[in-house]
C-alpha cells in the first residue's frame, strides 16, 4: 500500500517504532534481553542494534523457542537469528488465551509451493480436530461470540498433500456448527482463504459448507482467494501448483468455473492479484486485465485487488536473489491499466453489497452512519483510482505530500479525493 500512496513511513512501522523507543529505554534500565518474532519479523534483518534486538525469531515457535529462552535465562551465549523447527502435530498445543475476533488455525503450511508466499515454505498439516474444538470452546467460554477458521486453503483440511478428503471438511464443519449452535453463535462459520482448483475438486464441500451455514445472499462468506495472473506463462513460473489437478494452461477455466462455483453457493470472494512479477512482460498484464473483464462479463461477485510484489523473506522468490520493491514509476502503462481493471470491478461490487452487508445492523442511526461513511469511502476510492489513471505520478505529485496525523493533513486528504 505505501507504493500506492506515495511512500512514506506506514502506519504500521510508525506505531512499531514507537514502540521500539518504549522497549529500548525500558531495556537499558532492567537489561533484559529483546526476542522478536512473528511472520514478518524478515524486515528486521540487520536492523537489530538500531532496534535493540538480541535474536530474531523466524520460522515455528513451539520446539525452539523454549530452548531459546531457556538459554537466555541460564546466561548462555544464542544466535543472533534462529529458524525454529517444525514440530509435529502432538507437540502444538492448544492456545492458553482467548484469540482475537475467535480466529483458530485449522491447518498450518501449504503444499502448493508458490514461490512468493512464505506459507508454502512450512510443512503441511491439518490441526487435529479435538484441539481445534477445545480451542473454539475455549473462545466461546470466554465470552468472544465469533468463530472464524484461518487456513491458506479450507479445502485443503484433512488433505494427504493435494489430494483432498472431502469427509474431513464436513465432519469439521459439522462439529464447529455444533458448538456454535450450543453458545448461540448466529454469524456463519467463516475462513480466511480457498484456492479455486481445490475448489473445483471439492465442489460437494464448498456446497455443504454452504448449507450447514445457511448462507443466503444477505448472508454471504468472503474468502481471499489467490487469482495471482491471467497470464499462463507466469502461472507455469511462479504458482503452478496452484491450478493442479489442472495445468497453468487451464488458468482461465479454473478462474472462470471456480468463480460461479462459490457464487453460486453464496461465497464472495476478495481475489488477490500480483503486479510486478519479475519478469513480467505488457502481454502478460493484458492477459490478466482480459481475465478481469472476463469475470465483469460473467457477473462477477467479489472484489479483485491488485499487490505490489514484495519479495517476502524466506520465499523461494527472494532466495532466487530478488529483493527489489517496486514503485509505479518503474511499471508499465499496461500495469497500471490492470491495476485500474482490478479496482474498477471492486468498486462496482462494493456498490452493490454495502447495503446487504449493513443491513443486519440493528439501530436505524448506526446503520444510517455506517450506509453514509460506506458510501464516502467507496466514492473516494473511485476519485482516487481515477487520478491513478490518468497520471499515475500523482502519487508522488499530490499523495506523497500529505500527513494524515494531523487534522490539517486529514482536511487535505480529504479535499484531495474531490479534486
Amino acid at each position: 500500500m505505501r507504493v500506492l500512496t506515495g511512500g512514506g513511513v506506514t502506519c504500521t512501522r510508525y506505531e512499531f517504532e514507537r514502540l521500539m523507543r518504549t522497549i529500548k529505554n525500558l531495556k537499558k534500565k532492567y537489561g533484559f534481553k529483546l526476542v522478536v518474532g512473528g511472520p514478518g519479523v524478515w524486515q528486521l534483518r540487520g536492523l537489530e542494534d538500531k532496534y535493540g534486538i538480541d535474536v530474531i525469531f523466524e520460522g515455528e515457535a513451539e520446539l525452539t523457542f523454549p530452548k531459546i529462552v531457556k538459554d537466555i535465562l541460564e546466561g548462555r551465549e544464542v544466535p543472533r537469528h534462529v529458524w525454529g523447527e517444525s514440530p509435529p502435530l502432538s507437540l502444538i498445543p492448544p492456545i492458553v488465551t482467548p484469540s482475537r475476533n475467535g480466529i483458530v488455525q485449522v491447518t498450518r503450511g501449504c503444499p502448493r509451493r508458490c514461490r512468493f508466499c512464505s506459507p508454502t515454505m512450512f510443512n503441511f498439516r491439518s490441526i487435529p480436530l479435538e484441539t481445534i474444538l477445545k480451542e473454539i470452546e475455549f473462545n466461546l467460554r470466554s465470552g468472544i461470540r465469533a468463530i472464524g477458521l484461518t487456513t491458506e486453503d479450507i479445502m485443503l483440511y484433512g488433505a494427504n498433500g493435494l489430494n483432498l478428503n472431502v469427509d474431513a471438511i464436513k465432519k469439521l464443519f459439522d462439529n464447529v456448527i455444533r458448538l456454535a449452535r450450543k453458545y448461540h453463535v448466529t454469524d456463519p462459520i467463516g475462513f480466511s482463504h480457498v484456492t479455486l482448483s481445490s475448489a473445483l475438486v471439492a465442489k460437494e464441500a464448498v456446497e455443504y459448507i454452504s448449507e450447514v451455514n445457511e448462507l443466503s445472499n444477505n448472508r454471504p462468506l468472503f474468502p481471499q482467494v489467490g487469482l495471482e495472473s491471467g497470464s499462463p506463462r507466469i502461472v507455469a513460473k511462479y504458482f503452478g501448483g496452484k491450478p493442479y489437478p489442472w495445468k497453468p494452461s487451464e488458468w482461465w477455466d479454473v478462474v472462470i468455473n471456480g468463480s460461479k462455483l462459490l457464487n453460486n453457493n453464496y461465497w464472495y470472494p476478495c481475489y488477490t492479484y500480483i503486479i510486478g512479477f519479475p519478469d513480467s512482460t505488457p502481454d502478460d498484464y493484458i492477459l490478466t486485465i482480459e481475465l478481469i473483464d472476463r469475470l465483469r462479463e460473467e457477473g462477477f461477485k467479489g472484489w479483485t485487488f491488485p499487490l505490489i510484489l514484495v519479495p517476502i523473506g524466506g520465499t523461494l522468490i527472494e532466495k532466487s536473489g530478488y529483493k527489489e520493491l517496486l514503485t509505479l514509476k518503474k511499471l508499465p502503462q499496461e500495469a497500471i491499466d490492470a491495476m485500474v481493471a482490478g479496482w474498477s470491478l471492486s468498486i462496482k461490487f462494493s456498490y452493490e453489497i454495502y447495503p446487504k452487508v449493513l443491513s443486519g445492523i440493528k439501530n436505524p442511526l448506526t446503520r444510517r452512519i455506517m450506509t453514509a461513511l460506506a458510501k464516502k469511502a467507496i466514492d473516494a476510492m473511485v476519485e482516487w483510482m481515477k487520478g491513478i489513471k490518468n497520471d499515475p505520478e500523482v502519487i508522488e505529485k499530490v499523495y506523497s505530500k500529505v500527513n494524515i496525523r494531523t487534522l490539517r493533513g486529514l482536511v487535505k486528504a480529504t479535499a484531495l479525493q474531490y479534486k
